[in-house]
């Protein structure tokens, strides 16, 4: 089946949001609020708004969403929504974890001031292992360098988990570290070129 690599569609909205549903902690993944909440914390914000900025793996013959990788531009307003919107959308559901996503936003907020484009990505349970992955973050990429953004982050837990290798075989620097062992995670994006070769030469 052949994967197109594309923008963000609003037909898209639900294989995104099941995706990050899906994929959340086993505990968060059965119950109907509960995927919705983690769909509020992890990709609501990024497909409400700032759309322009979320690339999408699709299926090309049936449009069914394999990944996507959300990310915004825009601090201001990231954090500005997270503390009128969506935190308090999540308390008001009576989740203790609208705390954490404010958290989040503050980290985020401060490496935006720096470096530019932060950003999520997410594979469907049933197509990982076909990398996608590193297809999404080479789209990513070229996306913000024609905007002008000159390097892409993320903010992963440990140096043990899986997400780390990944994004550090990848190129992905690391420049901070958090309470917790949280690591700040950075790729310069004058190097994209050679990864746009590598993985979405066709």
């Amino acid at each position: 089946m052949s994967i197109l690599i594309r923008e963000y569609r609003e037909t898209d909205r639900d294989g995104v949001r099941k995706i990050c549903a899906d994929t959340a902690h086993k505990r968060y993944t059965v119950k109907p609020k509960l995927r919705d909440i983690m769909c509020n914390m992890y990709v609501d914000y990024y497909i409400e708004k700032e759309p322009q900025n979320v690339i999408v793996a699709v299926e090309e013959d049936t449009g069914y969403v394999c990944g996507y990788i959300v990310c915004s531009t825009d601090a201001e307003l990231f954090i500005n929504s997270q503390k009128k919107i969506y935190t308090p959308m999540i308390k008001k559901k009576k989740w203790y974890l609208g705390v954490f996503n404010g958290i989040c936003a503050n980290v985020s907020h401060k490496l935006d001031g720096k470096y530019g484009g932060g950003f999520h990505i997410n594979i469907a349970t049933d197509r990982q292992g076909e990398k996608l992955g590193p297809k999404l973050l080479t789209a990513m990429g070229l996306h913000l360098k024609e905007r002008g953004v000159k390097y892409m982050y993320l903010v992963t837990q440990n140096r043990k988990t899986r997400g780390y290798g990944f994004y550090t075989h990848y190129g992905f620097k690391e420049v901070k570290r958090y309470f917790l062992g949280s690591l700040a995670l950075v790729f310069d994006l004058e190097n994209i070129e050679e990864k746009k070769n590598k993985y979405l030469s066709y």
